[in-house]
């Protein structure tokens, strides 16, 4: 539609001059006219240029509107384009101003023209039934006249670039918005499945490993047991000992051969998962759950003394009580792993007024250099600080509590956590 109307108004003008030139007998303007002629039709097809260079198509179009007798529409078209595709800038301003001219100069030019022989004194004049003008255009009226059209026209188009440049950027806004949604989107689903991954490793470790080391342990026992065996020095009692350790490893490892599979099950659920990995009553931070704990413990000869004073249970958040539970599960795991034989000390308090504490700690056997940390241990990660241990410190953090262990220059190796009243309850 816009080459249409473009060519049609660019074949109007020269038509009309080429008229008043022939009528007058001048061969040159008549030559000059149909150049205009030919240039109406063609010059519009640069339009279809107007996306990739702008500047070019602009630059052209006014020049040669400038030069021939055609209709300003064709510049005006370039002009609005070139508005609406380039940023302001000093070359954009020259380039209107020169489109804003070539306006000027044909809309005077058509109006210089007799009124007979021009568009504007042909709107402005009256005429008979026959066509013939009556009452012709004053000279003066024609050229106000063709100047004001032409500032309109000229207004109009920078309307229009203007209107066109700021459609433009709002789609181009909410197109750049929606695909910055859509990776958000695309993010907040891989980090939600980082995080159930992370879930399932966590509860992999926890309930793993604490079956795996509870195995451990009653495996060094019965073969010890077993070297009283082979010396011959056996008597019903050891007998029935070593009998009564081989069964409780059988059910261990078939409990960590469960747990196994429910881990795996996770994998292949994970709606089920998110379900499952909530806390529950046997991964929460009660009296029932830690002497469950305790006695698993001391079921595979791990001597352990207790201080557990829980109070207002009512006030702990579930997500915190179990990340309490595990911290004393991984902390007893760790005990059995890296100081088989040790006796071990645990303390467990919880009440609203001072929030929840746990502390663990065992002999290592070995005696520890005089320069410790600030806390007045040494805490080294390696050999007793593994990933377990810095898992659960970074649960503890999330939640806004502290964890720290190390072990002193006696070689005792203790493990502190502690969640503030303050966050208690805080995500309720």
């Amino acid at each position: 539609m816009m080459l249409a109307c473009a060519i049609a108004c660019g074949l109007v003008q020269p038509a009309f001059i080429y008229e008043g030139m022939s009528a007058w007998h001048s061969d040159i303007g008549m030559f000059w006219s149909l150049i205009g002629l030919v240039a109406g039709a063609a010059l519009p097809l640069l339009l279809r240029k107007r996306d990739e260079k702008p500047e070019f198509v602009c630059l052209i179009v006014a020049i040669v509107t400038i030069c021939l007798p055609i209709s300003p529409l064709t510049a005006l078209m370039a002009q609005s384009a070139l508005i609406a595709r380039r940023d302001p800038d000093r070359r954009l301003y020259e380039l209107i101003a020169l489109s804003s001219a070539a306006t000027v100069i044909s809309r005077l030019r058509d109006a210089l023209m007799p009124a007979q022989y021009s568009i504007i004194g042909t709107m402005l004049s009256s005429t008979n039934d026959q066509g013939h003008v009556v009452h012709a255009a004053s000279q003066p009226g024609m050229l106000w006249s063709g100047l004001l059209l032409a500032v309109i026209s000229i207004a109009i188009a920078a309307i229009v670039g203007v209107a066109n440049r700021n459609t433009s950027r709002a789609q181009r806004a909410q197109r750049q918005a929606a695909q910055q949604q859509n990776r958000a989107q695309m993010l907040q689903s891989d980090l939600a499945n980082q995080q159930l991954a992370d879930a399932i490793a966590t509860e992999a470790h926890d309930t793993l490993a604490h079956s795996l080391s509870l195995i451990a342990v009653n495996a060094s026992a019965l073969q010890v047991q077993c070297g009283t065996l082979e010396a011959g020095n056996i008597t019903d009692r050891q007998l029935h000992d070593i009998a009564q350790r081989a069964e409780d490893i059988r059910k261990q490892a078939a409990g960590a051969l469960d747990e196994a599979h429910s881990i795996i099950d996770l994998l292949h659920n994970p709606n089920k998962a998110r379900q499952t990995l909530g806390p529950d009553g046997t991964t929460s931070l009660s009296r029932e759950s830690l002497s469950g704990l305790i006695a698993d413990a001391k079921a595979a000869g791990a001597h352990i003394d207790t201080w557990i004073d829980i109070q207002d249970m009512g006030v702990i958040h579930p997500d915190i009580a179990k990340i309490a539970y595990r911290t004393v599960q991984e902390g007893l795991t760790n005990a059995r792993r890296h100081a088989p034989g040790q006796p071990i000390e645990l303390e467990v308090t919880c009440s609203a007024g001072h929030g929840i504490g746990v502390h663990i700690s065992n002999p290592t056997g070995a005696q520890m250099p005089e320069h410790t940390g600030d806390s007045g241990r040494n805490t080294a990660d390696k050999p007793l600080g593994g990933n377990g241990l810095r898992g659960i410190r970074e649960r503890v953090a999330a939640v806004g509590g502290t964890c720290t262990w190390g072990s002193d220059k006696r070689g005792i190796f203790h493990l502190d956590a502690a969640f503030p009243s303050r966050i208690l309850n805080a995500n309720q």
